[in-house]
């Protein structure tokens, strides 16, 4: 099983996949409003597709947040693509990318079912629970080691 992760803008072809997975986990399964989804941060982002073997079955986004921070949004891996461990290479590919960018923090959104799994990665969690499109969430933050 080979998987690549790229990054692009907006523009490219690959946001057609990535437009993809997104509306298929969260509008059509978590049932998250389109226009909720489609959001005006679009083309200020870093926009990530992850693809097992050439299939398209994760995606991503990242955005400038505050100086020297960015913020990781809409991560999402096809449901009968879950558990292979996409999640965590799309994550671990946006942490690289940022700490060699020089990042002082990244932070995100996590919905409260996937809180552990940010957790393992190093990221803390930040406040109270809190509702976001009608789904728990809790706001995490990473800072880059070196």
């Amino acid at each position: 099983m080979a998987i690549t992760v790229s990054f692009f803008p907006v523009a490219d072809p690959r946001m057609a996949a990535a437009r993809h997975i997104r509306y298929a986990v969260f509008c059509e399964e978590q049932q998250v409003p389109l226009d909720l989804e489609w959001d005006e941060h679009e083309g200020i982002c870093e926009h990530v597709l992850a693809e097992v073997d050439g299939a398209p079955l994760g995606a991503a986004r990242v955005r400038p947040y505050k100086s020297a921070i960015f913020k990781v949004e809409r991560v999402a891996v096809l449901r009968d693509a879950r558990g292979q461990g996409i999640g965590l290479i799309i994550m671990a590919e946006i942490m690289r990318r940022l700490a060699d960018r020089k990042a002082a923090a990244v932070v995100l959104n996590a919905q409260a079912q996937v809180e552990d799994f940010y957790l393992k990665l190093g990221f803390v969690s930040e406040g109270e629970h809190f509702m976001e499109a009608g789904i728990p969430h809790v706001h995490m933050r990473w800072e880059p080691t070196g």
